[in-house]
């Protein structure tokens, strides 16, 4: 696979993409969101994210499924779905297990990963490749980390640094830096937010996300760019409330 194409695949699964002072347990609600997704004016696919209750209380499931349109399908032709099974507790969320489907039919781009807290390791498959590594407290999947900024925004707390977990090596740590508070108006409607940014130290990449704390503090509006130049940009088209 071609470094463009794993990076729209990633792109178009979420861009890895804060309030009063209230439980997570009683205030994260399931719901649906869909994203039109963006690479510069060209739009490139839809995005679909969804938080479940898991069957276990205090257990969530995570997911995204992404489906490329127009000239972005001759690179990813089909659906994308990145999942995460978590775990919320005391205002923060902790991933269980992980599975990356690219929608082709060989495997060796998928990954699969499984979180030991006890042990204090992940373990598992990423890209063709065993997986078994050390983890610290903060360690987030792909995904994961997503819900684990809301839940500490919900929390009355910034978003906390996080190392992320998505291949054979060694995890990749991320930061958050607050911004401003915007008023930004998508298809889905007109929201307050809160713009942060999300980076990786010494890293030429960043991405900017808008939080929106009448939605649980999902994400708007992100924008990734490279250098001060925006590439992959996602807006909220549609919010769907669960039970």
């Amino acid at each position: 696979m071609s470094k463009l194409m794993a990076r729209v695949m990633l792109a178009l699964a979420f861009l890895g993409c804060a309030a009063g002072a209230q439980t997570p347990e009683t205030s994260l609600h399931p719901f649906q969101a869909r994203y039109q997704v963006k690479y510069g004016s060209l739009t490139v696919g839809d995005s679909l994210l969804e938080l479940r209750r898991d069957t276990v209380p205090g257990q969530w499931v995570l997911e995204t499924r992404a489906d490329a349109r127009g000239l972005a399908r001759l690179l990813a032709s089909e659906t994308l779905v990145q999942t995460s099974w978590l775990a919320v507790e005391d205002g923060h969320a902790r991933p269980l297990r992980f599975r990356f489907d690219d929608g082709m039919e060989r495997s060796n781009e998928d990954i699969s990963l499984d979180f030991d807290w006890d042990a204090g390791r992940v373990r598992g498959n990423a890209k063709g490749e065993a997986v078994d590594l050390e983890i610290s407290a903060d360690a987030q999947d792909p995904v994961s980390n997503q819900l684990a900024a809301m839940v500490a925004l919900l929390a009355g707390r910034p978003p906390d640094a996080y190392s992320m977990f998505d291949n054979p090596k060694r995890g990749k740590a991320y930061e958050y830096e607050f911004l401003r508070k915007e008023r930004v108006q998508t298809e889905a409607g007109s929201f307050d937010a809160l713009v942060y940014s999300n980076f990786r130290p010494g890293s030429d990449r960043t991405t900017h996300l808008w939080l929106a704390p009448s939605l649980q503090y999902l994400a708007v509006q992100i924008e990734s760019y490279r250098k001060g130049k925006r590439g992959f940009s996602m807006y909220l088209k549609k919010y769907t409330p669960g039970k």
